[in-house]
């Protein structure tokens, strides 16, 4: 029983990190195409609007879903389904309400808010991504019931419909508005969120009713009041530490639109180049754009893959506790910082040695002093990637052993340092917009350094320096340095994209390899990675890795 239970956790956790990762394909391939429809000061319009809606997303779908998921979890575990099925009645009027509140008070205050982040014309772009928040409520509750219904399909599914509709009707309407200025092709580009949320939610509703047919009996007749009461009390209780975690790095977005414009706005030149610039307002839209349109979702791509780990950590670590097997939660805790090393250095050394010749890459429409700014802020973030992918990895197992509350006071020790540090250093002529960058590498150190010490703390982690620094560190150490022998070549070319993409595919290779010439991974390591079944098969086949009979999490 206890091995199926495993079995369906990791199958449920791979179809969402499987469809995860087609998902963050395709939102990568809209952002940059959106950028190269908009422009990069029609996309500072656009990068205004969003921190504000998964902000009021965070509070209207975050921690709710979670919430639904778990409690109706356990009634199905009763069999217990009019239970699980009143859980998800309630939950969805209390969503639906929430998200009418929250569109509402969007579209009233679309102007006062535009106002506050510095940039009062993207208004429009507030307004056009409001409604999304009703749809996005709703569907957060029928993913939460379909979770806890062991069905990761439809939520796997709806997530992959929401990015190709909001890439097709997104980039439709910026290139149908682009006629009438930036400011509309921005509120196009955004209003394709709206109309995928739409898609999304029909085709929820749809495998809703398909599903409600096979046990119709079980979930339709009444349910006692009692039952009622207790559901809302828990719903809160559950999701209020998930929210405040997730309304954490929308509010590290929003201060960051609001201190990088406004501060700009206040100063009359900064420093480029090693000349003075006098600053206009389309100047510093440009340069807020190059950071939150350009550069940030580049370097919060990664994440799929951490958020991946995250996601199968959970469950695992979760069961341990519940085992009371001390020896368990240790070691996973201590693969899960080894996992995220092997994710986060190479990514990072690669997006560092390679940043400008990456944004050349992917954005075409990027050139001259532009290009060569985004590089640099490029080079400079790609630091965080490694923070971040300890932080999500760390979070995970923080929450397997139930300290949901540790990695958000972690997370809100380190979006205080960031905002000081934003805030100092963008005032600063000759650093300007790089102090954001500083302080979103700072926030998220901080906050990654943090949540070790309370792993090693609660998980009782012992993390070997060999093992899971030096191999790792290694393994990256010898790409880094090829990638670092082939750079002339790439530059020579003026960053030629054929060039820079077979430097990243040799740079993966030359990876992959040294992670094992080095011993960087193994079998007990792969467990924990997509796709690691088929790994471990692989390299037993080739006669690299033995078959182990017993696993260490299985009872012997």
């Amino acid at each position: 029983m206890m091995k199926r239970t495993q079995k369906s956790l990791a199958k449920g956790a791979a179809i969402l990190a499987g469809m995860g990762f087609v998902s963050k394909i395709i939102g990568a391939v809209y952002t940059i195409a959106t950028t190269y429809i908009v422009g990069t000061h029609g996309m500072s319009y656009y990068t205004t609007a969003f921190p504000v809606y998964t902000f009021l997303l965070a509070i209207s779908s975050a921690g709710l879903p979670v919430a639904i998921s778990k409690m109706v979890s356990e009634r199905v575990a009763l069999n217990d389904y009019k239970a699980a099925h009143a859980v998800f009645r309630k939950s969805t009027k209390a969503m639906a309400g929430i998200g009418l509140v929250t569109t509402i008070l969007m579209m009233i205050l679309s102007r006062p808010i535009a106002s506050v982040l510095g940039r009062p014309d993207a208004s429009l772009t507030i307004m056009a991504i409001a409604p999304s928040l009703f749809f996005v409520a709703i569907i957060s509750a029928f993913r939460g019931y379909f979770q806890g219904m062991r069905q990761m399909m439809p939520t796997a599914v709806s997530q992959v419909i929401e990015q190709v509709c909001k890439a097709g009707a997104g980039l439709l309407l910026a290139w149908l508005w682009i006629d009438k200025g930036e400011i509309y092709a921005a509120a196009g580009a955004i209003l394709g969120i709206t109309v995928s949320e739409v898609f999304a939610f029909l085709y929820l509703i749809v495998r809703y009713r398909v599903r409600i047919a096979d046990f119709k009996t079980n979930v339709m007749s009444d349910y006692h009041a009692d039952l009622t009461k207790s559901i809302g009390k828990k719903l809160v209780y559950l999701a209020t530490p998930i929210v405040v975690g997730a309304c954490a790095m929308p509010l590290v977005q929003l201060a960051d639109t609001a201190i990088i414009t406004n501060t700009l706005n206040s100063m009359k030149s900064i420093m480029l180049f090693g000349e003075e610039v006098l600053l206009n307002p389309k100047i510093v839209d440009s340069l807020f754009s190059l950071l939150t349109a350009y550069v940030n979702p580049v370097i919060n791509m990664p994440a799929v893959f951490s958020l991946a780990l995250a996601v199968s950590l959970v469950p695992s670590i979760s069961a341990s506790k519940a085992r009371g097997d001390l020896r368990g939660i240790s070691n996973k805790a201590g693969i899960g910082l080894k996992l995220s090393m092997l994710i986060g250095l190479p990514c990072a050394a690669g997006l560092y040695l390679l940043s400008t010749p990456i944004v050349h890459l992917l954005f075409v429409g990027l050139k001259g002093d532009n290009l060569i700014i985004a590089g640099n802020l490029m080079g400079i973030m790609a630091i965080s990637v490694l923070f971040l992918t300890i932080l999500q990895t760390m979070t995970g197992i923080l929450q397997g052993l139930g300290k949901t509350y540790l990695p958000v006071i972690n997370l809100f020790i380190g979006i205080g340092v960031k905002i000081l540090i934003s805030i100092f250093f963008i005032r600063v002529p000759e650093i300007n917009i790089r102090g954001a960058a500083y302080g979103t590498v700072a926030c998220y150190a901080i906050a990654a350094l943090l949540d070790v010490i309370c792993v090693i703390k609660y998980a009782n982690a012992r993390p070997r320096v060999l093992h899971d620094f030096i191999k790792p560190l290694l393994a990256t150490a010898g790409m880094g340095l090829v990638v670092y022998l082939m750079m002339p070549h790439v530059a020579s070319g003026e960053y030629s994209r054929l060039t820079t993409i077979g430097v990243i595919l040799i740079a993966v290779a030359l990876y992959v390899l040294f992670t094992f010439l080095f011993g960087a991974i193994n079998q007990e390591d792969t467990e924990y990675l997509p796709g690691g079944k088929r790994i471990t098969s692989a390299m037993i086949r080739l006669g690299i890795w033995k078959r182990e009979v017993v696993r260490e999490d299985e009872p012997k």
